[in-house]
């Protein structure tokens, strides 16, 4: 508990303040989650209802930020954050809707194949011997005072 006056009116002043900011932050949070909702749905939903959610998530983020409840930066950052979630999710279901049978999820391996069409890799020092032969090797790539 602070000792002073001064202390203990800003203390009154940080809890009037906390008490008024608490709603507005909350139906922030509300509607940032309706958003996201929203985008994590955009397959069954239409692009256009999302992005209607979107907007207005955007809407209060601003309105939240010019009141000081939030910084402007975070405001910015995250708005940012959910229109690049909102198009990369439309363009998925894009990409989803012109091709179904190649919807399904690909393996995360980057080399696919079958063990017929892939051969055991050689080692590198075999590989390294065979493309130069020993005569042909380059000079060293040391400096050029120590080639002199």
């Amino acid at each position: 508990m602070p000792n002073k006056r001064s202390a203990m009116k800003a203390h009154r002043v940080g809890e009037r303040r906390y008490a008024r900011n608490r709603p507005v932050r909350t139906a922030l949070r509300t509607f940032v989650k309706k958003a996201r909702t929203g985008i994590a749905s955009v397959a069954t939903a239409t692009t256009e209802e999302t992005a209607a959610l979107v907007a207005l998530a955007a809407k209060e983020l601003d309105q939240a930020a010019s009141k000081g409840i939030i910084h402007k930066n975070q405001a910015a950052r995250r708005k940012s954050r959910l229109m690049h979630q909102l198009a990369v999710a439309s363009k998925a279901a894009a990409v989803a809707a012109e091709s179904p049978a190649e919807a399904a999820p690909r393996s995360g391996r980057r080399r696919g194949g079958t063990a017929e069409t892939t051969t055991a890799p050689t080692s590198t020092r075999s590989r390294r011997g065979a493309s130069q032969p020993a005569a042909e090797k380059p000079a060293s790539t040391r400096s050029r005072r120590t080639q002199k």
